[in-house]
């Protein structure tokens, strides 16, 4: 799926153009791959997925779907189909009284009978480190938080999106379920689905992504490759991000004259550049 945002704006709390601007002038394009999207609390991530999720209708500019209007008919059914989003509060994204209910309840939608709609929940959940019979009869809402995060991942992911939007989908998780959840978006991406993925965490990004996207006051001001835009600690701070881990390590080692190369962004990565120092001295 390809989806083209040109020229949006949109203002809440006021009429278009005025109000407060949540958006600003974004235009970008996202197909296939994994594209992070970074920014400081309100800088308008939330609002960018809901509007290419087509939950908001921007006042200004266009929402193009494989071409057509995402706001007109056709283009609205297209997206319907073929979008799914995970919320930043998983609270929000369930209605249903069950776990088990919760699950297979936009694949019974789509047509799945009872028993297909169950395997393929619990292979979701399966992927994100849940078992379906010990949950199935919860309420969703009686989980702990990382288990309704997990829970609110697998009810998308169950459903096959060729368009997964996730809203800061590892915030809260421990490390076995951060890891279990970029393996699903990994697998996701493989399968030909185009994934947005919103966070605040460098380190989940630069194990996924293929691009990031940064926003500021709801304008886009860096749209550079991962490695690219993720590796370079200065930049990254200059814009009030976190550089990911390996990449303040190599950072320090510099200033500390190990003569750390290239840009690493994961700790294996980070191991490979000091044992090469070393190899050099």
């Amino acid at each position: 799926m390809r989806l083209t945002l040109s020229h949006v704006g949109l203002s809440f709390d006021g009429a278009p153009g005025e109000g407060t601007r949540a958006l600003e002038d974004v235009s970008l394009e996202v197909s296939g791959g994994v594209v992070g999207l970074m920014g400081q609390t309100g800088s308008g991530k939330t609002t960018l997925l809901e509007v290419m999720a087509g939950m908001l209708r921007p006042d200004e500019g266009s929402v193009l779907v494989d071409g057509r209007d995402a706001c007109g008919a056709e283009g609205s059914r297209a997206l319907a189909g073929a979008v799914g989003l995970v919320f930043q509060i998983p609270e929000r994204q369930f209605f249903e009284p069950t776990v088990e209910r919760e699950l297979v309840f936009g694949l019974r939608s789509r047509g799945l009978g009872a028993a297909e709609a169950r395997e393929r929940a619990g292979e979701a959940l399966a992927l994100m480190g849940l078992e379906l019979d010990e949950l199935a009869a919860r309420s969703p809402l009686a989980l702990s938080g990382g288990q309704q995060r997990r829970v609110a991942i697998a009810s998308v992911l169950a459903l096959e999106p060729s368009l997964l939007l996730l809203d800061e989908p590892t915030a809260g998780l421990d490390p076995r379920s951060r890891s279990a959840c970029v393996d699903a978006v990994r697998a996701a991406a493989r399968s030909g689905a185009t994934v947005v993925m919103a966070s605040h965490d460098a380190n989940v990004l630069a194990a996924v992504a293929d691009r990031v996207v940064v926003l500021e006051s709801g304008r886009v001001t860096l749209d550079d490759p991962a490695r690219e835009l993720l590796g370079d600690a200065p930049l990254m701070r200059s814009h009030g991000l976190e550089p990911a881990c390996a990449s303040r390590a190599a950072s320090a080692l510099r200033r500390a004259g190990v003569a750390v190369e290239g840009a690493p962004l994961t700790a294996d990565e980070l191991a490979a550049a000091i044992l090469a120092a070393r190899g050099r001295s």
